[in-house]
């Protein structure tokens, strides 16, 4: 992971990374003292409230998912999904932690240039799922985008594809449970480490027993719980400013624009690409179209899910636009929207915002672990074992999840922003972004093609990101993907048309 550990190097994927640096690395929260009995009552009482939703939550899911008799009953939710389902899922799935708390601070530093990433290149990508790939892809029943490479390509493109699919959802339920870690520690005045095991547990609790189809169940409610609590806290924030048209007349004209100082053009075409595509080859957010009912559930599901992330991705950016303008004490960095929350709402209020930041944290991170689950159940035990029943698929995926939360876990643990967290995940699911695309297009080149073009590009992103930090890091490991993909399968076919030839003589 980069970071401080480097040698305190400057991140690269520049400049998002470099925004999430500005933002300060996130650290792990310091224990706070008790300050007398009121506030130690105070944290004991929303500590208690956030364990009992989280304990409603784990009974839902269990309860949606108490049929679960195979591994696609529990990867897929048997492929019964509809529209709503699909669409509210894929929201709530990607509208995470850092939708609400690193999009509103970086707006209210940035303007409109620091709400580029989000909402706005991740609905892009959402939306490029409904136009390129839910179809498709629901139509061949495939489980994982492994499975989708295997088809395409061959079985050693599956397992790299496997691979690097649990590297990025891994990545990604790190960020999360950073993030409710650090909210049970502001309630409960706990240490980082106890809550994050805590967390944890919960989290692994949670997604074991429901799968994909609790995981839907809950996702619906969890999504309508924070579209609620978002827009009152966007209703007393104007109100506060004495209303909407207020509010704008306040706004300096520096915050309208999508661009940033000092910004060059490769910064700019990064900072679009790495939320889209990333978003595009995600196994988190096309589990739910692959779980569809039919092809076109899943087409119409992430359309809608597309059009709610936008429009519920604009009130973090209205918190970031009109916040400052309120003359209020606001906390800077990942601190600001709870701070925001803080200043507006009274007590009770406030222990339900907090519960929406626990609904956006539950509703990504365990379809994370359920990617992660995914893959190892589907590309490697399966591959081990393919004469296995369908209840020891099950076992094995449950096991993944269990496998997947703790490593999750011990990467939370070295102290990453929760920005450079899904960063570093967008950016490692992407470079299987050439041969899915390709497969998708139907361009005929072989498993050696596709493996060239992953395992070049791994290294590409390797040396020049993680390894010299250089700015277009990511444009070269997309140009070095396609590149060797174009070439190898010129090559094969060029082989191919001239071994035809000699046949002929």
């Amino acid at each position: 992971m980069p970071g401080d550990a480097k040698g305190g190097r400057q991140a690269g994927l520049a400049p998002l990374r470099a925004d999430a640096a500005r933002l300060g690395k996130a650290r792990k929260p310091a224990a706070r003292g008790n300050g007398g009995s009121g506030q130690s009552g105070d944290f004991a009482i929303t500590l208690a409230l956030i364990l009992l939703y989280v304990g409603a939550q784990i009974a839902l899911a269990v309860w949606a998912g108490r049929g679960a008799r195979s591994d696609a009953d529990y990867l897929v939710a048997g492929r019964k999904l509809g529209t709503f389902a699909v669409g509210m899922s894929l929201f709530a799935t990607w509208f995470a932690s850092e939708s609400l708390i690193a999009t509103s601070s970086e707006v209210a530093r940035d303007g409109l240039a620091g709400a580029r990433a989000e909402p706005f290149a991740y609905a892009i990508g959402i939306l490029a799922i409904a136009l390129f790939f839910a179809y498709r892809l629901r139509s061949g029943g495939f489980i994982t985008l492994a499975d989708f490479l295997k088809d395409r390509f061959g079985p050693r493109t599956e397992s790299l594809a496997a691979i690097v699919i649990a590297l990025s959802a891994t990545t990604w339920s790190a960020a999360q449970l950073f993030a409710f870690a650090s909210i049970i520690v502001s309630a409960s005045g706990l240490t980082f480490t106890p809550a994050l095991i805590g967390a944890t547990l919960l989290v692994m609790s949670y997604t074991l027993f429901g799968g994909l189809a609790g995981d839907v169940v809950t996702d619906i409610v969890q999504g309508l719980i924070i579209l609620a609590a978002i827009i009152v806290l966007f209703v007393l924030m104007a109100d506060a400013a004495g209303g909407l048209p207020a509010m704008l007349a306040a706004m300096p004209p520096t915050v309208w624009t999508f661009t940033a100082p000092g910004e060059t053009w490769v910064d700019r075409v990064e900072l679009w690409l790495i939320p889209i595509i990333g978003t595009m080859v995600s196994q988190e957010a096309l589990a739910r179209t692959l779980g569809a009912h039919s092809p076109e559930v899943a087409r119409k599901g992430a359309f809608l899910g597309a059009a709610v992330y936008l429009c519920a991705g604009l009130v973090p950016v209205g918190f970031g636009l009109f916040g400052p303008q309120l003359g209020l004490p606001l906390a800077e960095g990942e601190g600001y929207l709870p701070s925001l929350a803080k200043a507006l709402f009274p007590g009770w209020l406030l222990i339900i915002f907090t519960g929406a930041l626990v609904s956006a944290i539950l509703s990504s991170v365990d379809s994370a672990l359920l990617a992660v689950s995914a893959v190892v159940t589907e590309s490697g035990y399966k591959r081990l074992k393919p004469n296995a029943s369908p209840l020891a698929l099950l076992r094995a995926a449950r096991m993944a999840t269990c496998g997947a939360a703790m490593v999750a876990a011990w990467l939370a643990m070295q102290g990453e922003s929760l920005r450079n967290l899904v960063l570093d995940a967008g950016a490692i699911a992407a470079v299987l972004a050439v041969p899915i695309i390709a497969g998708l297009a139907g361009v005929r080149a072989s498993e050696r093609a596709a493996v060239a073009a992953i395992v070049v590009q791994i290294a590409v992103l390797g040396v020049l990101d993680y390894g010299l930090g250089l700015s277009g890091a990511f444009l070269w490991m997309l140009a070095s993907g396609i590149a060797t993909f174009a070439a190898m399968a010129a090559l094969e076919r060029r082989k191919t048309a001239s071994e035809g030839g000699l046949e002929g003589v």
